[in-house]
C-alpha cells in the first residue's frame, strides 16, 4: 500500500484494547493547522500473535529508501518509444532471464540516475524500484553479464536500432527533422597506451587537453527541435574532424533514406572545423541544404567593413546582430555568405585586446629592467652581460610581443650601438609605443563572423539564428561528459564491443532525458534537464520492514510542490501498483 502524506513524524506503534484483547497498529502523525493529527494508520495484528517477535513490542522498525521518481519517468519514456522491444527485435537471444533490451535499459537508467561501475550495479539496483519494473529481474547481475550483452550490439545493429527509434520519436513526440545539427568531439580513456588491438582508442588531438591518453571520437546528429540526439557515430581517436565529416555525410544520407525523407527537406548545420572540398562535393550532389560557419581568414577583405555598414537586427533572444549579404566563390561554386557583426562580442574582444597589450608592454618593461645596462669590467649575465648585442635584444622583444596583430600594434625603438663594449660599459634603451591607427584597424575587424548557406529562401537574421542553435549539440556533449550523470568518461573498457556498448548506453540516456524534458515543456512546464532530474529524484519511497509482517509497508516521502506537480502530471502513480 502506498500513501502520499505530508510527513513530519516517524511512524510509531499503538496498542488498542478491543473487547479485552490487545491489537497493534502502526500510526503516522502530521501537523495540520498547528495540531497533530493522524496521517495514516495500518493494522498489524493482535499482540498475542507477536509474542515471539520482541522487536515489534520494543518499537524497533527498519526502513530503506527506494529510488523511484526519475527511474519511473524515464521508464515511461522508454516504453513510449518501444526501446526494449526494438533492441530485442534487432538483437535477439535465447529466452533466458533478462533480454538484451532489458539489460541495456537497466544500464541506461543507472547512467541517468546514479552512474556506477557494472560491478557496483547490483547493490544499487536493490535500492531502486527497478526490480519491480522488470519481471525477469535477477539480483545476481554482474559486470560480465553486461559485457556479454554488449557483444550483441554491432555497428550495423545500433544503426538499425537508432533508425527505428527516430521513426517512433517522430511519431510519438512530433519531433521536426527539417533542421539537424552536426558536431564531433572526443573523450579520454585509461586504456593501455602500448596495446594496438583497439579500433576506437588512439592517440589524437584531445579537446580536453589529455595529450598522453588515448582518446575516442564521437559525433552527434541532433534535431534542432528540442536538441534531441538522433544518432551518433563512434570512430577512432586519430581521425581528424574534417576527414570524419566526409564519411558522416553518407551516413546521414542512409538515415534519411531509412526514414523516407527527401534530402532537400533537411537543413544540416555544422561548424568550420568540418569544411573540405570533398565534403561539399557530396553535399552538392545530395542537394542537401546546409548552414555552416567559414573561417574569417578566408574573408580578409570583408573583415575591414566598418560596423556602421551592417544592417542591425534583433534575434529572438533579444540580442542585436548586424548582417551583410555577400556572394563569393567557394569550392567551385558561387555561394551565399552572411557576414555578421556582433557588437557585444566586438566590445568584449576589444577590451580583452587592450588587457593583453598592456600585459605584453609590462612584460617587456619588467624583463629588460636593469638588464640592458653593462657596467665596465663586469660580464655577469645578471648585470646585463647577455644583452650587449642589438640583434639578440630585438629578437627577445619580438618574441615577447608575439604574432598576429600585435607586431603592428606594439612598436618599439631600440637606441644604442650595435654592440656594447665590456671594457667601456654602456646600455641600450628601449621605448615601447602603441600604434593607434593599427589598433583602430584591429578594432574594426572584431565581432565579425561569416556563415555560408545554400538556403536562398531564408532571411539573413533567420540564418544567423538557425546557426546559433548549434549550441544544442555542444550542450549535449557537455551532458555526456557531466560528472553528475551519464559520465561517458573517463572510460576503463578494454574491448571494442564494450566501448561501443558503453557509448550507446550513454547516448540512450541522453536521448531519454532529452525526450523527458521535451515532454514536460509541451505539458506547460519549462524546465531543464538538471531541474527535471533534481525534482524527480525527490520522489522516493520509504520501505518499512516490520518483524512478523511478510510484506514491507511502503510510503511515499514528502514532496516539494514542484516534485508533486511532476508526479501528478506524468501520472507516475501507475508504477506504484506493481506487484
Amino acid at each position: 500500500m502506498y500513501v502520499v502524506p505530508n510527513i513530519t513524524y516517524m511512524p510509531f506503534l499503538v496498542k488498542k484494547t478491543i473487547k479485552g484483547k490487545i491489537y497493534l497498529y502502526l500510526r503516522h502523525n502530521q501537523r495540520v493547522d498547528g495540531k497533530v493529527k493522524t496521517a495514516w494508520q495500518t493494522y498489524l495484528g493482535p499482540l498475542k500473535g507477536f509474542a515471539e517477535h520482541s522487536k515489534i513490542v520494543k518499537h524497533e522498525i527498519k526502513t530503506k529508501t527506494i529510488e523511484f521518481g526519475l527511474i519511473a519517468a524515464l521508464k515511461q519514456i522508454a516504453d513510449q518509444i518501444h526501446l526494449t522491444e526494438i533492441i530485442d527485435d534487432l538483437a535477439p537471444k535465447r529466452n533466458q532471464s533478462l533480454s538484451v533490451g532489458e539489460h541495456i535499459l537497466i544500464a541506461v537508467l543507472n547512467r541517468c540516475v546514479h552512474p556506477t561501475s557494472k560491478k557496483q550495479l547490483p547493490s544499487w539496483l536493490k535500492k531502486t524500484i527497478i526490480p519491480k519494473l522488470f519481471p525477469h529481474f535477477s539480483p545476481t547481475m554482474d559486470s560480465r553479464a553486461y559485457w556479454n550483452h554488449f557483444r550483441y550490439l554491432s555497428d550495423e545493429t545500433i544503426e538499425q536500432i537508432e533508425n527505428r527509434l527516430i521513426a517512433n520519436i517522430q511519431k510519438e513526440f512530433n519531433i521536426s527533422l527539417s533542421e539537424i545539427s552536426f558536431d564531433p568531439t572526443n573523450f579520454y580513456t585509461y586504456m593501455n597506451p602500448t596495446k594496438d588491438n583497439q579500433t576506437y582508442a588512439n592517440h589524437g588531438h584531445s579537446k580536453e587537453g589529455k595529450k598522453t591518453l588515448k582518446i575516442i571520437n564521437l559525433s552527434l546528429f541532433c534535431a534542432l527541435d528540442g536538441g534531441i540526439p538522433l544518432f551518433h557515430l563512434l570512430y577512432p581517436g586519430n581521425v581528424q574532424d574534417a576527414a570524419h565529416f566526409k564519411t558522416a555525410i553518407p551516413a546521414l544520407k542512409q538515415r534519411l533514406a531509412a526514414l523516407k525523407l527527401e534530402n532537400s527537406t533537411v537543413t544540416l548545420t555544422f561548424d568550420k572545423g568540418n569544411l573540405s572540398k570533398e565534403a561539399f562535393q557530396q553535399i552538392d550532389a545530395l542537394r542537401l541544404h546546409f548552414i555552416c560557419s567559414d573561417r574569417p581568414s578566408s574573408h580578409k577583405t570583408h573583415l575591414a567593413i566598418h560596423p556602421d555598414r551592417f544592417i542591425m537586427h534583433k534575434l529572438p533572444n533579444g540580442k542585436e546582430i548586424g548582417t551583410i549579404e555577400i556572394k563569393e566563390g567557394k569550392y567551385g561554386i558561387n555561394r551565399r555568405f552572411i557576414a555578421t557583426f556582433n557588437p557585444r562580442q566586438a566590445k568584449w574582444n576589444y577590451k580583452n585586446l587592450l588587457k593583453k597589450i598592456d600585459k605584453k608592454v609590462t612584460e617587456i618593461d619588467t624583463f629588460f629592467k636593469d638588464r640592458l645596462k653593462f657596467p665596465p669590467g663586469k660580464s655577469k649575465r645578471g648585470q646585463g652581460g647577455k644583452w650587449r648585442n642589438r640583434d639578440e635584444v630585438e629578437a627577445k622583444i619580438q618574441s615577447l610581443i608575439g604574432k598576429g596583430a600585435y607586431p603592428k600594434i606594439i612598436t618599439y625603438e631600440l637606441s644604442g650601438p650595435d654592440t656594447i663594449s665590456i671594457a667601456e660599459g654602456g646600455q641600450f634603451q628601449v621605448k615601447i609605443k602603441i600604434d593607434s591607427s593599427a589598433l583602430a584597424v584591429a578594432k574594426t575587424k572584431m565581432g565579425k563572423s561569416f556563415l555560408m548557406t545554400n538556403r536562398e529562401d531564408v532571411s539573413p537574421v533567420d540564418i544567423v539564428w538557425a546557426y546559433r542553435q548549434q549550441f544544442l549539440v555542444e550542450q549535449a556533449f557537455k551532458w555526456l561528459k557531466s560528472a553528475d550523470f551519464l559520465q561517458i568518461r573517463p572510460m576503463f573498457h578494454r574491448v571494442d564491443s564494450s566501448v561501443r556498448g558503453h557509448v550507446f548506453v550513454c547516448y540512450l540516456g541522453l536521448l531519454l532525458l532529452s525526450l523527458l524534458v521535451h515532454k514536460l515543456i509541451n505539458l506547460g512546464i519549462p524546465i531543464s534537464i538538471y531541474e527535471a532530474m533534481e525534482r524527480l529524484n525527490e520522489i522516493q519511497i520509504t520501505q518499512i520492514n516490520v518483524s512478523g509482517r511478510r510484506d514491507p509497508i511502503e510510503n511515499m516521502n514528502s514532496l516539494s510542490p514542484e516534485a508533486k506537480n511532476l508526479f501528478e502530471i506524468l501520472h507516475l502513480s501507475q508504477f506504484l501498483s506493481l506487484n
